[in-house]
């Protein structure tokens, strides 16, 4: 778009808090992001299985296998699909992925050239923590694909656990 391929994007903000902490009026976190019941368009990033929502500020996203659920507290984003037959939408989930909570987000906001994942791969996920990027990675594979996340420590590892309850594509080890 005219700009120097090592000069970031300017035009991108990521998780800015909308209004200043003084003003969020005992909100908790200012998570900033996407807000809710703004007009979004979802549309596929060149990396498979990733997904930018565009709307007052653009944010990366990934295809919720387990619509209505969350893993870490992120926003989940609703959008129409496409029209059936008799002229009826149903609701296609995303989820929000902070690239301030996962290197893999960062890395593809960054401009990564390939992630080599995409849907239906397997993935080895070493030190998968309690799960924030490997459901995100679940998310991308797909229910064809497979993520076998290894965690060695018990308290990280009891939390990857329960979130492999929900997402048949996770295996934790």
């Amino acid at each position: 778009r005219g700009r120097a391929a090592s000069q970031p994007p300017s035009d991108r903000v990521f998780f800015a808090p909308s209004r200043p902490a003084a003003d969020r009026k005992g909100k908790g976190k200012g998570k900033g992001g996407a807000k809710g019941g703004a007009k979004v368009v979802v549309e596929p990033h060149r990396h498979e299985g990733v997904f930018i929502a565009r709307g007052k500020e653009d944010v990366i996203v990934t295809l919720n296998s387990t619509p209505g659920k969350d893993v870490y507290g992120e926003k989940r984003i609703s959008v129409d699909g496409p029209a059936n037959e008799d002229g009826t939408t149903t609701k296609i989930e995303y989820r929000v992925w902070n690239p301030f909570r996962s290197k893999l987000c960062a890395a593809i906001l960054g401009g990564v050239d390939t992630i080599h994942m995409k849907p239906g791969s397997k993935v080895l996920y070493l030190g998968g923590a309690a799960g924030t990027t490997v459901s995100h990675v679940s998310d991308l594979v797909g229910p064809q694909g497979c993520v076998y996340a290894v965690e060695f420590s018990h308290r990280p590892g009891r939390d990857l656990i329960n979130m492999a309850k929900h997402r048949t594509n996770v295996i934790p080890i």
